[in-house]
């Protein structure tokens, strides 16, 4: 049982870091559409989906 809980509690945590960062994650999306460069857009845009996951 107490690792459930453990499991419980790690997930939400995980739940809350992820709504926390959500909407900066968001602005750097719109933030990269103002690059001019194709190219380093998207070599940011997957930089930026590593740090989601």
């Amino acid at each position: 049982m107490q690792q459930y809980w453990s499991n419980s509690l790690a997930i939400r945590q995980e739940i809350q870091r992820f709504e926390s960062v959500h909407p900066s994650i968001y602005a750097i999306y719109d933030l990269i559409e103002a690059i001019p460069d194709p190219l380093i857009q998207q070599q940011i845009r997957e930089h930026v989906v590593c740090i989601e996951g």
